[in-house]
Formats: C-alpha cells, structure tokens, sequence
C-alpha cells in the first residue's frame, strides 16, 4: 500500500480556517437572514424513503413560515409527497443558505419546525403574493404550508 497523499495546503485567497472561531448566528439575526430569503430547501420525512428534500419558495408571516402549493409552477399534480408527509409526521426542516466563491461569505440558516397544511389557506396568500408577483393571479395559490419553527439556529464564515 502506497502513502497517502498529502493534504494540499490552504489557498491564502482562501485562508486556512480550521483554527477559526465557529461563528453561530443568534436567534435574530437568524430570523433577519430568514425574511430576507426568498427560497431554500424542505426536508420532511417519507415513512420508506426516509428524509425528503425539495427546494421550496416562501414567506414569513407571524412568526410562521409561509410555503405555498402552487398551479404557477409546473407539476404532474397536486398531491404532492410533502404534503403527505406532513400529514403522517408534522417534523421538518428549512434550510436557507447562501453560497459564493469567497467561503469567507458562506451562511445557513436551519428551521426546524411542525408542518401543516393551513384550513384556511386565503389569509396567507398576501403575505407570499407580496414576496412573488405569480401569486397575485386569482387561483395561482392551490393550498398552504405552515412552518410553526421549534427550533431556528445558523452558522456564518464570519
């Protein structure tokens, strides 16, 4: 068996960060970041398939985030697997993040929260019409996704 190969050393461009403090974002600035956002990823859980992800648009009204179920986007229907899931087990997970190609500028923000589909999804519709002007069409809102968070952490490069 041969060596293994060396680890390369860290690009100065870059800077070598492994004896840099981890940077934990508080509650607010977590929420700052979160209202900001536009888009990020859910995660629910399938019971044979286990974690679920699907890249999600939403709005945060109320302290609750806001998923629309949508007829703007194309989809085969409306029975969509998320909505399933939530209904079996009501845990899940947002995650919005922020790349770019200085890793010094990386972010996430984790919402970890219960899911449900709203009973009355017209109250929520301004608050994601105000964010995304598709939604503003009469019918362009099928349902919604509440997000109630139990938990929201973060992490920042700086």
């Amino acid at each position: 068996m041969g060596a293994l190969p060396q680890r390369p050393k860290a690009d100065s461009s870059v800077g070598d960060r492994r004896d840099a403090a981890i940077v934990t974002l508080d509650t607010e600035e977590c929420w700052v970041r979160l209202r900001e956002s536009t888009h990020g990823t859910l995660a629910t859980i399938h019971p044979q398939r286990g974690v679920d992800a699907v890249p999600v648009v939403f709005a945060v009204a109320r302290s609750l985030v806001v998923v629309p179920i949508d007829t703007v986007k194309p989809k085969r229907h409306l029975r969509l697997a998320r909505l399933e899931n939530l209904r079996r087990d009501g845990r899940c997970v947002l995650l919005i993040d922020h790349y770019a190609d200085d890793w010094l500028d990386l972010w996430w923000v984790r919402v970890h929260a219960i899911g449900e589909v709203a009973s009355s999804p017209a109250e929520w519709i301004d608050a994601l019409a105000a964010r995304f002007p598709a939604y503003r069409r009469p019918g362009a809102v099928a349902g919604v996704l509440l997000l109630r968070p139990t938990a929201v952490t973060g992490w920042s490069a700086r």
